[in-house]
């Protein structure tokens, strides 16, 4: 039996952020230290907002995504990471899901949300996250379910600036990567 983690995108590749939105370079080394300690082999998830809106994008939340255009992009995304997680599980595989909280679309426990938010964002603070899964972890969560998939555990992180993983998002991660 292999244990596989599936991450989000930006997790794996900090350049794909929007413009000055990468905490550090390349990949999240804390987080992919956890998954190898534990002999987590890694799987990138794709990226929706770079592959509907390109590089050259604004900071976005929820609302400004979630379009009838947006989440069939997502639905097309997630078809294939779906049959991916599916045969791993067939194989009696370990399969862990890792979003990244505070995302409109990686989002797993929180994302982001502001109804009368449009143009050009600017963010002072927290103050528009919210309970709640993003985007494309709900289409892939539902193309799940309706295979009839077990589903894999979910979690998210909150990555802040700097390469560390504090001893609070340490501790939930460890315990969904030993459930």
């Amino acid at each position: 039996m292999a244990k596989v983690a599936f991450v989000a995108h930006c997790l794996l590749n900090q350049n794909s952020r929007v413009a000055g939105g990468a905490y550090c370079p390349g990949v999240y080394s804390p987080l992919v230290a956890e998954l190898r300690r534990r002999d987590y082999r890694l799987a990138q998830l794709p990226c929706p907002e770079l592959a509907f809106a390109g590089l050259n994008r604004f900071w976005a939340v929820r609302e400004q995504y979630d379009t009838i255009a947006f989440r069939r992009h997502c639905r097309a995304l997630v078809t294939g990471v779906a049959g991916a997680i599916a045969a791993h599980l067939d194989r009696g595989d370990d399969v862990v899901l890792i979003g990244l909280n505070g995302s409109p679309t990686m989002g797993v426990e929180i994302t982001s949300s502001d109804a009368g938010r449009g143009g050009r964002p600017e963010w002072e603070d927290d103050a528009d996250l919210t309970a709640g899964r993003g985007i494309l972890i709900e289409e892939l969560l539902a193309e799940l379910e309706s295979r009839g998939v077990q589903l894999p555990r979910v979690t998210g992180i909150r990555h802040a600036p700097g390469d560390a993983l504090g001893d609070d998002q340490r501790e939930a991660l460890v315990s969904v990567l030993e459930a």
